[in-house]
């Protein structure tokens, strides 16, 4: 019998992994926070809950998921497994969260980490605030090639076939 699922919509095998239910699911903890990294998935969103009620641990399991570069999966982390746990477990993974508030993330998961790092008063809030603002100085950047970039799409024939030009 199978017992991971088969696809992002597969909750009836979610469900039965879930039903195992810790320690017993500990081989395939990994597997399942990777199966976490589909944007819209049902199975994602149940192990996502079912992560955030297990708590500390599985804390080993997540921090793998956030060291992941998925932007999808540190978000669900961020947004659907985080808020369930108690400070004791994201304590625990403080030098992750610090690494990952320095990267830049296309979901703002950094900017997630920094409010994270924030409330539980787990950083140095002169180091966050230096971040934030060269963050800050960056998305003026990046803004203004945004809009140079934006301007060079408009500026495009609509008639004008892709590699015709």
């Amino acid at each position: 019998m199978r017992m991971m699922p088969a696809n992002a919509a597969d909750v009836v095998a979610a469900e039965r992994m879930i039903e195992l239910g810790y320690p017993e699911i500990v081989p395939v903890m990994r597997d399942m926070v990777g199966l976490m990294r589909v944007a819209v998935s049902p199975v994602a969103d149940a192990f996502a809950v079912f992560f955030g009620r297990l708590g500390e641990a599985a804390v080993d399991a997540i921090d793998q998921g956030l060291m992941h570069g998925n932007c999808w999966l540190r978000h669900r982390i961020f947004t659907q497994v985080f808020p369930l746990w108690p400070l004791n477990a994201i304590r625990q993974l403080t030098n992750t969260l610090t690494m990952v508030a320095t990267q830049p993330d296309a979901y703002d998961n950094d900017l997630l980490c920094v409010g994270l790092l924030i409330q539980h008063r787990l950083a140095d809030p002169k180091w966050l605030g230096q971040w934030i603002e060269f963050k800050k100085e960056r998305w003026a950047v990046r803004n203004e090639l945004m809009v140079t970039v934006e301007a060079r799409v408009k500026s495009i024939p609509q008639d004008v076939a892709p590699g015709d030009g």
